[in-house]
């Protein structure tokens, strides 16, 4: 049996703090709406800058539309974006992956490594991995990247390659 709910004096106020901050929600996006992200385009790579409250901050991507007759619309995004000193790697993936294993990436025909899953949204899931100076360096001075994932149900991996045509150049750019 559950234990009854206790009275807390504050959970009214914490529900008109949740209303109001729900109301203020489309006002919050019609702002962000206004404020176009600036894109620039690096060969494969777009550069994607924004303002913020504590400045400019970009973020790199590149996506790869997949064609597959059987499912529209699915694609591989990887963006790189600064998190403080660090470099993140993030790649955001179809419905329907395998989340234990995580995702394998590998520079050219270097040593393969791993990014773990974060999150899964309506959009897909999110895997990511902090990049050090030395896989910067490999990233920029590669060919391509390619990202193996198992989807559900299925005993081998699916891989694609991303293009690092343009790396170089946006990832001096990110802030």
């Amino acid at each position: 049996m559950l234990p009854k709910p206790v009275w807390n004096p504050l959970n009214p106020v914490l529900a008109a703090l949740g209303l109001a901050a729900l109301w203020l929600l489309p006002a919050l996006a019609l702002a962000q709406a206004q404020q176009e992200p600036e894109t620039t385009t690096f060969q494969d790579w777009d550069l994607i800058c924004f303002d913020t409250p504590d400045g400019e901050r970009c973020q790199m991507q590149q996506t790869l539309q997949i064609d597959d007759p059987e499912v529209d619309g699915l694609y591989v995004q990887a963006s790189l974006h600064l998190d403080g000193d660090h470099h993140v790697l993030e790649v955001l993936l179809p419905l329907g992956v395998e989340l234990r294993p995580g995702i394998l990436l590998q520079i050219d025909d270097g040593e393969e490594f791993r990014g773990e899953f974060i999150a899964c949204v309506q959009q897909g899931c999110a895997a990511a991995r902090e990049i050090g100076p030395e896989r910067l360096q490999e990233l920029r001075g590669g060919r391509h990247i390619s990202i193996a994932f198992r989807a559900l149900h299925m005993e081998q991996p699916l891989a694609f390659d991303l293009s690092l045509m343009g790396f170089t150049d946006a990832s001096e750019r990110l802030r």
